[in-house]
């Protein structure tokens, strides 16, 4: 049998599998329904096979649909890739584009930073940053939705490749009338009380925060006010305005309320690794290095040279 398809017609496919719907597969890839219905259609035709089994809602791949479909990912991501090394052959190394995806708790800290510094150094480079958490970062690197991620690592996930960058050490904010502000350096066993804040569920930094404390992971959920947050900022304002406390790793101690003090850790201090995150290993190369070499120049001095020997640097789970 002979195959004949477009890689139009695949890309087709991974919308309906993306959105489990024709109509807003075919809005996302700026065409009729009615076109996109053909051209899956006549696909399936010349596969010899069903796709999608229309009846469920959301549409859902059928079996053989299943088996497919990391093929059809496979061929749509070595199209990229040539025309990538095409471009790449006759242009700068750093000329292209990348898709980048950061936590939340990074984002407003270095991203000031960074996008000046690559507009002077890199010109050529365009990147497209969408705010994720940990776990949509993953998700979106295994659909080929980003080019790479930018979180906490190691992450230990197979087939996912980890370029480690730099670490930042973890203080407590405080108020300056908490019983923990005269303190010169903490150790984990003083963090027991139990006014603390928290990000919410899905950031990995609430789950490094907890391993830090020696309060119960519990024991928050007894107070008067109970409030978690996907905001850094939203956590120092509350401390400054109300009270309790927080651990904040380093490029967020920037801009902190008058009312507050930090406090650093004794050795080993708590710290995590930040690094880029991605699938395919020589895929955009140049400008993962292009990316990873603007991070380091942009962040402070003072972190880029902090070095693991003092650290306990935290897991992400």
């Amino acid at each position: 049998m002979k195959l004949n398809f477009s890689l139009t017609q695949l890309e087709y496919v991974l919308a309906v599998n993306k959105y489990g719907h024709f109509a807003k597969a075919a809005e996302a890839c700026a065409i009729t329904q009615p076109t996109l219905s053909m051209q899956i259609q006549k696909l399936e035709e010349d596969l010899g096979v069903v796709l999608f089994d229309r009846s469920k809602k959301p549409i859902l791949l059928t079996e053989a649909g299943q088996r497919v479909m990391d093929q059809i990912q496979s061929i749509l991501f070595e199209a990229k890739k040539l025309e990538t090394l095409v471009q790449s052959a006759q242009d700068d190394k750093t000329h292209g584009s990348l898709i980048l995806g950061v936590i939340p708790t990074i984002a407003p800290y270095l991203l000031p930073k960074l996008l000046p510094y690559l507009e002077k150094n890199f010109p050529d480079l365009e990147l497209k940053i969408i705010e994720l958490q940990t776990h949509r970062i993953i998700e979106a690197l295994n659909n080929d939705e980003i080019d790479v991620g930018l979180l906490a690592t190691p992450l230990k996930i197979p087939k996912i490749f980890e370029y480690p960058l730099y670490y930042e050490v973890f203080s407590v904010l405080c108020r300056k009338d908490h019983e923990l502000a005269d303190r010169k350096r903490l150790s984990y066993d003083s963090l027991t009380f139990d006014d603390i804040w928290l990000l919410e569920e899905g950031h990995c930094l609430r789950h490094q925060v907890l391993d830090v404390c020696s309060i119960k992971k519990n024991s928050v959920q007894t107070r008067k006010y109970k409030f978690e947050s996907g905001s850094l900022e939203t956590l120092k304002n509350l401390v400054n305005s109300y009270g309790g406390y927080t651990l904040l790793p380093s490029l967020a101690t920037e801009d902190l309320g008058s009312k507050t003090v930090l406090i650093p850790f004794e050795r080993p201090i708590p710290a995590r690794e930040i690094g880029l995150v991605y699938r395919r290993e020589h895929y955009k190369s140049e400008l993962i290095e292009a990316l990873g070499e603007g991070i380091l120049k942009c962040i402070p001095e003072e972190v880029r040279k902090i070095r693991p020997k003092d650290l306990d640097v935290l897991p992400i789970e």
